[in-house]
């Protein structure tokens, strides 16, 4: 054991004080060393601003007597920040020797990356505006599409692909008997830290579009109308760490009963810290479609409206350390394996959204203008989504293959695998939705004709993920042909913390559908009208740990050619330690708050009112007379949150000792043990709050002069 022990302390003691370059001595054992340092420091920045403020189109115009032309206006501002870093540093050592001697390896690499991204967008005043006007001027018109868009993307990454490659050869010498073995030495170190930041941040400011349509004696069909306002950031910061680590030692030992040293170290740091925050802001959007028909007949096309404000924030570490090392050793000797990794991963992901004041009105006014409208589409949706995640796979694999060419020869085998893990993740939502509110009017005076299907949501969303997966694999085989030692210690430590919090708050959100018909009726009845107010939040905290500790032994005690070698024992002893601490902590808010009426019998407030009017207008045309049906109404205020926290711990300890005991000798024997402890921890904490104030659905139709009506469903 002594000899082991020297072994090991060379091989730290080479790693430590190399020299580069190759030297051989003038007397026998001849000397080999190599010794490779790589440093690798890397450092972007990257920083992006828009600013647009006031921009705006405008398109009147009094077509003549033809069709018209589609109208396309948008204005756009982007940001696009992106820090980017890749280290791809490999080292590689080779060592050849015919006879016996003495071959070192050092390989030491440093990589420390640090990327920060910043994105900003403001967007202020932006404008679209389509007028056309047509009097005593027949024809169609075309569709109107109309944008305003504001975004920011930061993107920070960080790539370590670090290669470390060691190879020695020794084949021993040509002595008799009694003749000193080689000695291999191998050290790897390899360090990698890793700093990722991406800040994204837009506001838009008062978008609008506005659609005016206005025909005077001017029958015609109206294309579809396409509003959209839309502000949205993303931030990702990735940190990813390749590290490999590759050490193969042969030694022939050509004596006969010539025995050598094999020892290989390998340490692996990875330290990574991924940060993400991304915040929109979008105040008073609007979109505005008025059309307004006098003795034109004609058809309207679809209305679709929509107001968005998104944010995305994703935080994530990736780390992929791989530790082989293989030796191969004919004679008895001393081989010896020592694998090192620590991981420590932190992710922070942060995303924010405000929406005030989103406002969608669609106004359509027909007098003597019979013809159908088309369906009505009006949307705002404000969400937010933050992912902190953090993926640990590190392996670590080691055998060591030893013949015992000698009658009676032994050897030593020891192998150490120590893997260190420490994540820690936490994701952050909120969503802030203010006063969002929709409106359609549709207004039919001595103008028959069916109405299209009217669909108004109001949606505010928030989602947290933070997630801890470590799937740590040690992996160490053993095989002995002469009688020995063989030893195997496998000890792997986790340590998981994940947080998640999701945070949704909507208030005075608002649906409102008013169409009227005076001495208009419809052919086939009114559209269906579908109105939602729905916020929700969910947050998720998960860990998992599938940490694997697989050990094999195999040992064949005794001589070679039916040599029986009284006094022979073998000894074989695995010990494998596993301790795992998980804490998972998720908490879910809801708030979904209805503004009040100002005074008692007041239409004021919010949530969603469907009122439709008709006066003397439920009776067909022509062969289809029918009596004007109301279509299905459904209304809904839906509040809700998720809060799920989840730790999953799946270790496999796995160990396997076989001994053969070939001697026939009484004095011979083998010993075998296995030592196996596990210890887990594991604390979930999960809070789901829904406050929900003052929701209220109203279905108002009335009727004059009309004695059919049919009643929608009003959910709450």
């Amino acid at each position: 054991m002594k000899r082991l022990c020297l072994a090991l302390a060379v091989g730290v003691l080479l790693l430590m004080t190399m020299g580069v370059g190759t030297a051989a001595a003038d007397d026998s054992p001849a000397l080999q060393d190599v010794g490779q340092l790589a440093g690798s420091a890397q450092d972007a920045g990257a920083v992006a601003g828009t600013a647009q403020q006031q921009p705006t189109n405008d398109s009147t115009a009094a077509p003549p007597p033809a069709e018209s032309g589609s109208v396309n206006q948008s204005n756009t501002a982007t940001s696009n920040g992106t820090a980017f870093n890749l280290n791809a540093t490999k080292q590689d050592a080779n060592q050849e020797q015919d006879g016996s001697g003495v071959q070192a390896i050092g390989q030491s690499a440093e990589n420390d990356q640090d990327a920060l991204a910043l994105a900003f967008t403001l967007q202020q005043g932006a404008a679209n505006t389509n007028t056309p006007v047509r009097v005593f001027s027949t024809g169609d018109s075309g569709d109107v599409t109309q944008s305003n868009d504001a975004s920011s993307d930061a993107t920070a990454a960080n790539i370590n692909a670090t290669k470390q490659d060691a190879d020695q050869d020794q084949s021993g010498g040509d002595c008799k008997c009694g003749g000193e073995g080689g000695v291999q030495a191998i050290g790897q170190s390899a360090d990698s830290e890793q700093d990722a930041t991406a800040l994204a941040k837009t506001i838009q400011e008062k978008p609008s579009n506005k659609n005016i349509s206005v025909r005077v004696l001017s029958p015609g069909d109206d294309g579809n109308v396409t509003q959209s306002n839309t502000a949205s950031s993303a931030a990702t910061a990735a940190n990813i760490n390749l590290t490999k680590q590759d050490a193969d030692q042969e030694q022939d030992g050509g004596c006969k009963c010539g025995s050598g040293e094999q020892a290989i170290g390998q340490k692996a740091n990875s330290e990574q810290d991924a940060k993400a925050l991304a915040a929109t802001v979008q105040e008073k959007p609007s979109n505005t479609n008025i059309s307004v028909r006098v003795l034109s007949p004609g058809d309207d096309g679809d209305v679709t409206q929509s107001n968005t404000a998104t944010s995305d924030a994703t935080a994530a570490n990736v780390n992929l350390t791989k530790q082989d090392a293989d030796q191969d050793q004919d004679g008895s000797g001393y081989q010896a394996i020592g694998q090192k990794a620590d991981s420590d991963q932190k992710a922070l992901a942060a995303s924010l959204t405000a929406q005030k004041h989103p406002t969608n009105k669609n106004i359509s006014v027909r007098v003597l203008s019979p013809g159908d409208g088309g369906n009505v589409t009006q949307s705002n949706t404000a969400t937010s989504d933050a992912t902190a995640f953090n993926l640990n796979a590190t392996k670590q694999d080691a055998d060591q293959d030893q013949d015992g060419s000698c009658k009676c020869g032994s050897g030593e085998q020891a192998i150490g695998q120590f893997a260190e893990n420490d994540q820690k993740a936490a994701a952050l939502s909120a969503t802030i939705q203010e006063k969002p509110s929709n409106t359609n009017t549709s207004v039919r005076v001595l103008s028959w004709g069916d109405d299209g299907d009217v669909t108004q949501s109001n949606d505010a969303s928030s989602s947290a993920t933070a997630a801890n997966l470590n799937a740590l694999k040690q992996d160490a085989d053993q095989d002995q042909g002469g009688s020995g030692i063989q030893a195997i210690g496998q000890a792997a430590k986790s340590e998981q913390d994940a947080f998640a919090l999701g945070l949704t708050f909507q208030s005075g959100a608002s649906n409102e559908n008013t169409p009227v018909r005076v001495l208009s009726p419809s052919k086939h009845g009114s559209g269906d009208v579908t109105q939602t107010n729905t916020a929700s939040s969910d947050a998720l905290a998960a860990n998992v740990n599938l940490t694997k500790q697989d050990a094999d032994q195999y040992q064949g005690v005794g001589g070679h050619d039916g040599y029986d070698c009284c006094g022979a024992t073998g000894i074989q002893a695995i010990g494998q330690l596993a301790k795992n601490d998980q804490k998972a902590k998720a908490a879910a808010v809801t708030f979904q708050i209805f503004d009040q009426p100002c005074k008692c019998g007041d239409k004021g407030g919010s949530g969603n009112v469907n009122a439709p009017v008709s006066v003397l207008s439920d009776e067909g045309k022509g062969k289809s007379r029918e009596k004007g049906d109301g279509g299905d109404v459904t209304q809904s205020n839906a509040a809700s949150s998720d809060a799920d926290a989840l730790n999953i711990n799946l270790l496999k300890q796995d160990a396997d000792q076989d001994q053969d005991g070939s001697c026939r000798c009484s004095d011979s024997y083998g010993i075998q043990a296995i030592g196996q402890k596990a210890e887990n921890d594991q604390w979930a904490a999960a809070l789901a709050a829904t406050f929900q104030i003052g929701a209220s659905n109203t279905n108002a139709p009335v009727r004059e002069g009309s004695d059919h009506m049919r009643h929608g469903s009003q959910p709450e």
